[in-house]
């Protein structure tokens, strides 16, 4: 699920920037900023797909891949770099940011 967070002064002007929450195998509730760290793009840029058959995250405009449940680099270029995670809690089948993420 992906959701609006703030608008920042990019380079070329305002950016919008989105998070995207998901549910791990184990059932925890993970929400990260949709931006990957190798080139600052959506992760789900192009065809909006996130997920390999594995269950790693993947950024389909370079295939760094991530741990869907930490964000951490599993491999690509991100070389090291995870997801950006964001504060979300589960509250009677709701999902809430506690405070600003950015």
């Amino acid at each position: 699920m992906r959701f609006p967070l703030s608008t920042v002064e990019g380079r070329f002007g305002p950016v919008l920037l989105e998070g995207f929450a998901l549910r791990t195998r184990a059932g925890a509730v993970r929400a990260y900023l949709n931006v990957c760290p190798h080139r600052a793009q959506p992760v789900d840029l192009g065809d909006g797909r996130l997920f390999l058959p594995s269950g790693e995250l993947e950024c389909s405009a370079h295939g760094a891949r991530f741990d869907p449940a930490s964000g951490e680099c599993l491999g690509g270029p991100c070389d090291g770099r995870g997801l950006t995670r964001l504060a979300v809690e589960e509250r009677e089948g709701a999902l809430w940011m506690p405070a600003a993420p950015i």
